[in-house]
């Protein structure tokens, strides 16, 4: 699956400490790929994300994996324990 691999690329290269996970589809809707990230709060997502996407190099990413998505949505989940 081509978007498997864009999303490998970027764990590699951005984010191997926060033991991103890929998970692709069972069932439901086809070829969807989702991306699940951990982090302590809502805040440290947030800094992570802006500098990701300070990152030069991630506006090349973006570009091509862009064209591989028909929609996108972020959630936000709360680990019950």
């Amino acid at each position: 699956m081509v978007g498997v691999g864009i999303f490998k690329e970027a764990n590699q290269h951005w984010m191997p400490e926060y033991g991103t996970r890929i998970l692709t589809d069972a069932s439901g809707s086809f070829f969807t790929v989702v991306t699940e990230t951990e982090v302590a709060s809502l805040a440290e997502w947030e800094g992570l994300s802006a500098e990701v996407l300070a990152l030069p190099e991630f506006g090349n990413w973006f570009a091509r994996m862009s064209e591989l998505v028909e929609t996108r949505r972020c959630e936000f989940y709360n680990i019950a324990e």
